[in-house]
């Protein structure tokens, strides 16, 4: 059993500042970083650190930023096989992290739009195999999204969504998935509630097997046939959340190629975001090999 995520890829520029621009307003940051990026990129490093087999297919510019990001994936393990050299100029994405750990972002998308419905579904009957998991993001289009989750349903794999960043025409979407992962905000918008665990209630009612709604230092709660289950976080001092979301799907799909159960998979996953957040930057942040392979033997997974 493999992971695969569909997504896309990014270079990060973080600035630190003591908080978050209001509008019209010009803060001063204390520093600056440049670190790869991307949720699908994000997710598939996170699950290639947990030591299963991860596969990554994003579109990735033809420029040095491009040729960059495909070093730093290598470096990770990651092969190329997946990955797509488009004309357009490699994706970044802009952030702004407070002195709190909060942080607002704003992520360019022209060679994430270039991967194409046809190219997702040829991507996955090259690659996917029955039990293989399906890990899918918001970045791309509605479209090849779409196609990339009938795709992985017809090869038999396990279809996990992170819809962030939600565009209009998701809740087509919702037949096609078994596992859907959101923050407060998304759970509440996707959801069409103010509560965020009615809006993951009200996706349960929808038809999706399994909705789990982050709640940062609240943990997490997993709702599923059987009720639902809260997972709590360990008390951490956050000083950066960028990445904590993607850590937890991608540790979560990992713990669960790896074995283990929904509920077990969900303990590992918010303790890695949770170790996530007390550190700058964004794949730097990521738990190491070392950290993952231990809490691997925590969680017995």
């Amino acid at each position: 059993m493999k992971v695969i995520v569909v997504g896309n890829c990014t270079v990060d520029l973080s600035f630190a500042v003591p908080s978050l621009p209001r509008i019209g307003e010009t803060v001063l940051a204390d520093g600056k970083t440049v670190d790869l990026g991307g949720k699908g990129a994000n997710q598939a490093v996170v699950a290639s650190r947990f030591g299963v087999e991860s596969l990554l297919a994003a579109p990735i510019g033809l420029d040095r930023d491009g040729d960059w990001a495909c070093e730093r994936l290598a470096a990770e393990g990651l092969s190329p096989a997946a990955l797509l050299r488009v004309e357009a100029p490699t994706d970044q994405s802009v952030i702004w992290v407070s002195a709190d750990g909060e942080n607002s972002i704003v992520s360019t998308h022209g060679a994430a739009r270039e991967a194409s419905p046809a190219w997702a579904e040829e991507t996955l009957r090259r690659h996917a195999a029955p039990g293989d998991i399906l890990l899918m993001q918001g970045n791309l289009t509605v479209e090849t999204t779409r196609a990339a989750l009938a795709a992985g349903r017809r090869a038999g794999m396990t279809t996990m969504l992170n819809p962030a960043p939600i565009q209009p025409g998701y809740e087509a979407l919702l037949p096609l998935v078994d596992v859907a992962v959101l923050n407060r905000i998304e759970a509440t918008v996707f959801g069409r509630h103010d509560d965020p665990l009615a809006g993951g209630a009200s996706l349960r009612a929808a038809g999706v097997p399994r909705v789990i709604v982050t709640l940062g230092a609240d943990g997490a709660v997993l709702m599923e046939e059987g009720g639902a289950t809260r997972v709590p976080a360990p008390p951490v001092e956050a000083i950066d959340a960028v990445g904590a979301g993607d850590t937890l799907c991608g540790a979560l799909a990992a713990a669960l190629t790896r074995g283990a159960s929904f509920r077990d998979a969900l303990a590992l996953a918010v303790e890695a975001a949770s170790l996530t957040v007390t550190r700058k930057g964004t794949q730097t942040s990521f738990p190491t090999r070392a950290e993952c392979a231990a809490l691997c033997e925590k969680h017995a997974c």
